[in-house]
């Protein structure tokens, strides 16, 4: 959506000279072999921003010089895009300079502009209400500089002029100079944290100012690790804020938060369903799941961020006559629905992707992204979020929301660490293997997954958005391309779903026509398939590592294969364990029960969710280890249109051998297709 046909003043855009902190000398290029610098066909010369917290309204300047190199270049060069909140914020446009052989022209004037109100998260149903000012800039060629400065004036009023910024000194793409300044009044305390070596600000006064300011040049081009956890910064960059601790932190959300929880009495029909739980169930426990999901039933997912809203929860009465709402409406709710059962409920801030490290961040209001609910109760702490589709188990069993640290809205507030819990076998896996007599005849596959946990959740919701016929055809495909063969399903998909526990059992049975593939003289081929390796460990390249190494949520995974052959047969088995760091444990062994019947076993055990880049190689050494000896394979002889008995210590026509499987970095497959 756009606006054009306002004038720039009616669209909230304004036209000004820089603040008189931030000058906008030229650029100098004499000397500078632009080519080696780009990447593109784009040289980045100089990317310069200001924070100035001593106006009445804060303002925030970027100034980003880029000449173009290359036609690759011209497309990037040639748009510019700023986004503001125009509730509280101001946009000014300071030049839109194109410089050509030492002649300036500025394409920065009001008719250029288009205003849009373009919302990013639209498909996740979030609503911020930012606006977008774009425009192209006309006329680019090779050779040109763009020179693009402007500020946004303003600053949420929810956070009561807390600030904290990111910013980053080390670029994916070498830029020929950095700069980053904060101003602020000498009185005021900063709190600064720089990540991978940035250097120290250089610090001065002036005007009754107090000026923060960091200067890097020619820095080269850093790209993240693959693999590495979300809050790993390895690249050089800063975090600078005004001195809180949590507990003020705390103190600015929740105001906002109880008067949501406590608007006035809570609606009559939600007090008794309350109620109605109350009385059906005894156990506080129970009432508190029940509650749960009671929210999680009730709510449908819809963020309006607008303003104040992507801070200030609605009140009560309006997230449940609108019956739909935000993490932050979704635990206003459950708080509530939780201490009209008498229990201690309180709504708890977290970070999703950063959760891990917000122990070391600069105590902000802007360090967490969600909110979910502490229920206290005997002692213990319990993670609970609303926004969750509705979940199984009883208290202990159900998946707890595990962002590593919380900020619970109470008084006195501190950091509160989620402890994880004990390790779980989220999924096992049992397949029976019935071998044929004859050649050209089908294996029997008889297959049972169990989910338990998180996985069980996510299996559950799967099944609940698929026609049991389209559920089927998942299940199969997938399975018929990791076994190359078609399958033709001997029974029907069987569901058992035990929600106490939070288990849920799939099994499925097919006839698989392709098990033993032909090889040599007489010989047909086995080979099982990677469920443990690939969908479960990340798979590193070689070489050094700076940052650490993300292996998921804890878990275990256990893949049983039970063999049952129509001739006898004698070979060794075998019991190898593998250990690797930070706890890492695998298992894979073979066991005989009688002379046609084995069993062959993997077990993955992965305690941590993160280890540290040191340990990098003997990770790797794991790895292999594990590749080299998670899977099996055998060949069968045949003579006459049958399979031969093999008997005997060493003088059998076929033999067990360890398949190294060929690791690959695709979506998690298991003996289904559940994802």
């Amino acid at each position: 959506m756009s606006d054009g046909e306002l004038t720039a003043t009616q669209r909230g855009i304004e036209f000004a000279p820089p603040p008189a902190s931030f000058p906008v000398p030229p650029v100098e290029t004499e000397g500078r072999d632009l080519r080696a610098l780009s990447s593109d066909g784009i040289a980045v010369l100089l990317s310069e921003a200001q924070a100035d917290l001593t106006a009445s309204r804060r303002v925030i300047t970027c100034r980003l010089v880029r000449a173009i190199t290359g036609r690759d270049g011209l497309q990037a060069a040639a748009r510019f895009d700023a986004a503001y909140d125009p509730r509280y914020e101001s946009l000014v446009i300071h030049g839109i300079r194109v410089i050509r052989q030492g002649v300036v022209r500025d394409e920065g004037r009001p008719e250029a502009f288009e205003l849009m109100r373009r919302e990013p998260n639209l498909e996740r149903a979030i609503y911020d209400g930012r606006m977008t000012a774009h425009m192209v800039i006309p006329d680019l060629r090779e050779g040109d500089i763009v020179d693009a400065c402007y500020s946004i004036v303003g600053e949420q009023p929810a956070l009561q002029g807390a600030f904290s910024w990111f910013f980053v000194l080390q670029w994916s793409t070498r830029v020929a100079e950095t700069v980053c300044r904060v101003i602020s009044r000498p009185g005021q305390r900063m709190l600064i944290r720089r990540f991978a070596g940035a250097p120290q600000p250089r610090v001065g006064d002036s005007n009754g100012r107090r000026i923060y300011t960091w200067r890097v040049r020619d820095l080269p081009p850093y790209l993240p690790e693959p693999f590495a956890p979300a809050w790993s910064v390895g690249y050089q960059a800063v975090e600078i804020g005004v001195a809180l601790n949590w507990s003020q932190v705390a103190d600015i959300f929740r105001p906002m938060y109880e008067s949501a929880v406590s608007d006035g009495n809570p609606p009559g029909d939600l007090a008794s369903e309350v109620a109605a739980i109350s009385g059906r169930l005894v156990s506080p426990g129970e009432r508190a799941v029940e509650g749960l999901r009671l929210v999680q039933r009730t709510l449908r997912y819809h963020s309006v961020a607008i303003g104040e809203g992507g801070f200030r929860p609605r009140a009560l009465r309006t997230i449940w006559s609108t019956r739909y709402g935000d993490c932050k409406d979704a635990s206003v709710l459950l708080t509530s629905v939780l201490r009209q059962m008498g229990l201690e409920a309180c709504c708890a801030l977290v970070n999703v992707g950063m959760g891990e490290d917000v122990e070391n961040f600069i105590p902000s209001p802007r360090a967490f992204n969600h909110c979910i609910v502490r229920l206290r109760m005997n002692g213990r702490d319990y993670w609970l979020d609303g926004t969750m589709p509705p979940q199984a188990g009883d208290l202990d069993s159900l998946t707890q929301a595990r962002f590593g640290w919380a900020l619970p809205l109470v008084d006195q507030a501190s950091l509160v660490r989620i402890h994880p819990g004990p390790v779980q076998a989220v999924r096992e896996v049992v397949e029976r293997w019935t071998f044929p007599r004859q050649i050209g005849q089908p294996a029997r596959l008889e297959c049972a997954t169990t989910h338990r946990g998180w996985r069980a959740d996510d299996v559950r919701r799967l099944i609940e958005n698929r026609d049991s016929g389209t559920l089927s055809d998942r299940y199969r495909e997938q399975l018929e391309r990791e076994l190359d063969s078609p399958l033709r399903a001997v029974e029907p998909l069987a569901i058992s779903d035990v929600a106490h526990t939070n288990t849920l059992i799939v099994r499925e049975v097919y006839d698989v026509e392709r098990a033993l593939v032909p090889v040599g003289q007489g010989g047909y081929q086995f080979l099982s398939f990677d469920d443990v390796v690939r969908p479960n460990l990340p798979i590193l390249d070689g070489g050094g590592r700076k940052e650490p190494i993300a292996l998921g949520t804890p878990r275990q995974v256990v893949t049983r294969r039970e063999f049952n052959f129509a001739v006898p047969t004698n070979f060794s088995p075998w019991d190898e364990r593998i250990r690797g760091p930070g706890g890492l444990e695998a298992r894979a062994r073979f066991e005989w029960l009688d002379r046609r019947r084995g069993v062959h076993t993997v077990s993955l055990t992965v305690p941590a969710e993160v280890l540290p880049a040191h340990q990098a190689p003997a990770y790797r050494a794991f790895l292999d280890r594990l590749v080299n000896n998670g899977g099996v394979g055998f060949v069968l002889r045949a003579r006459g249109g049958r399979f031969l008995a093999t008997s005997g210590g060493g003088g059998f026509s076929w033999g067990w051998v360890a398949w190294a499987v060929i690791v690959t970095l695709v979506a998690a497959s298991r003996c289904s297709g559940a994802g």
